[in-house]
């Protein structure tokens, strides 16, 4: 028993830190834009927010899906078979940042107009593309950093993970003081600082393997189609649930361009990004106990994996509502951070309320989609990642202002995320899981 409470701190805080800080990168890329450029920057960094966390949303699949094919195999004592679906993730994941250079810098401006930048200003607009033309320039290294991230954490290494976060999140803040402030590049400083960012992390988390020190390898390996389903298959359902960030940002942009403006924009940029914050503490700890319930697995540890489930759903329920009631008191201290401008600071505060409801079902979401893909119930989890990413959340946002007023939009993602949990719940009871135990846990 203590063990298994000493292993679960022991990977939950790294794997929380690591996504906080990682999420920390366009949240200080938002804040220096914001005080260092203006309200219109705020916006336009915002508008390249959904391509590019699409991007990582889908090549996310491969690291997440590697890493519980990783877990189940190093359970079962097959060191060999865990390096090879690590070697393919990899290979999977560099290929998908190559792609996505391409196509970001080939098609910046065109990428901006769909998110909804064409009924912006002019400012606004030229604004976004330069900052998405850059940033997409770094493409490699952004999604290297999170793929080496998940198997330096799978291969024992949890603390080494975060402190690789930390450094390129250390690296981005300077760096993008030094190209606002003192070199006055705008949105083209921070999106390069973001990017050198990545690079320090990279450089941090490649010690692991170079030191070897742990059972994963870089090697040649042979490309298996099976094991490259079975990667994309595992790790559909992390992909989509990170869907909700892009799909919630791009619709919310569409919606808020067309009813309010600029300034409806510059307002969901802030709580965009106060949301990727609580998203990434939230998603920590289901990402953290990934590995721990992918042993367990592989081990036929029911009391293990009971034990990390319990523990899983009560540290988020309890994290969510105490994020929440912070952010209630203390919410216009919170807009301020990114802007002073008295219409935006009264916009997002007053929003902020509604929209951060959201949190506490999210948590609980989080937490059932995470164990059922790392226990092998895949359509389940697909089931619940698709509903609260895609389906109920841009359902929510372009029906709820029209049918009860557009006041309603920000409560948008709160509906979306309670019909996903009443949903959760129901494929939980139904999935034939590990145990007895399990299903006597009352939320």
């Amino acid at each position: 028993m203590n063990d298994k409470l000493k292993n679960l701190w022991r990977y939950i805080f790294p794997a929380m830190g690591g996504l906080f800080v990682t999420y920390l990168y366009n949240v200080v890329d938002g804040i220096f834009v914001g005080r260092g450029v203006g309200s219109a920057a705020l916006g336009a960094v915002n508008i390249g927010v959904p391509f590019i966390t699409f991007a990582v949303a889908i090549a996310a699949m491969f690291p997440m899906g590697g890493g519980t094919v990783v877990a189940i195999r190093m359970g079962r004592e097959d060191k060999e078979g865990a390096n090879h679906a690590f070697m393919t993730a990899f290979l999977l994941t560099l290929l998908a940042s190559l792609l996505l250079t391409l196509i970001g810098m080939a098609f910046s401006r065109q990428i901006v107009d769909l998110s909804g930048g064409r009924t912006l200003s002019h400012t606004m607009r030229d604004m976004a593309v330069d900052y998405l033309f850059y940033y997409c320039a770094f493409s490699a290294f952004m999604l290297m950093s999170t793929c080496l991230s998940v198997f330096v954490r799978n291969d024992g290494s949890p603390a080494l993970a975060f402190v690789g976060m930390c450094v390129g999140a250390g690296a981005n803040i300077f760096l993008d003081w030094l190209f606002i402030f003192p070199m006055d590049m705008g949105v083209i400083g921070a999106a390069v600082a973001s990017g050198l960012g990545q690079v320090f992390s990279v450089a941090v988390l490649l010690s692991h393997f170079v030191r070897k020190r742990g059972s994963l390898r870089f090697r040649r390996f042979p490309v298996s189609g099976a094991l490259i389903g079975k990667i994309c298959k595992r790790g559909v359902p992390e992909a989509a649930s990170q869907l909700t960030t892009p799909v919630t940002a791009l619709c919310y942009n569409l919606m808020l361009a067309k009813l309010v403006g600029d300034i409806g924009v510059s307002t969901f940029s802030v709580l965009s990004f106060i949301y990727s914050l609580v998203n990434a503490i939230l998603s920590g700890t289901a990402q953290g106990l990934q590995p721990l319930w992918g042993l367990c697995y592989g081990e036929r540890d029911t009391d293990g994996t009971n034990l990390y489930f319990h523990w899983g759903i009560r540290i988020n329920a309890i994290l969510s509502v105490v994020i929440y009631g912070l952010l209630f008191l203390f919410a216009e201290p919170a807009i301020r951070i990114f802007n002073r401008d008295p219409e935006l600071v009264q916009n997002a505060s007053a929003a902020l309320s509604l929209f951060g409801l959201s949190f506490i079902p999210m948590a609980l979401n989080l937490i059932y989609t995470a164990f059922l893909y790392s226990t092998k119930r895949t359509l389940q989890a697909d089931a619940i990642s698709l509903s609260r990413g895609v389906v109920l959340k841009a359902a929510a946002i372009f029906c709820l202002p029209v049918l009860l007023g557009s006041d309603t939009i920000w409560l948008a993602p709160f509906a979306a995320e309670m019909l996903t949990l009443l949903l959760a719940r129901m494929l939980f009871k139904t999935s034939n899981l590990t145990g007895r135990k399990i299903d006597k846990i009352i939320l």
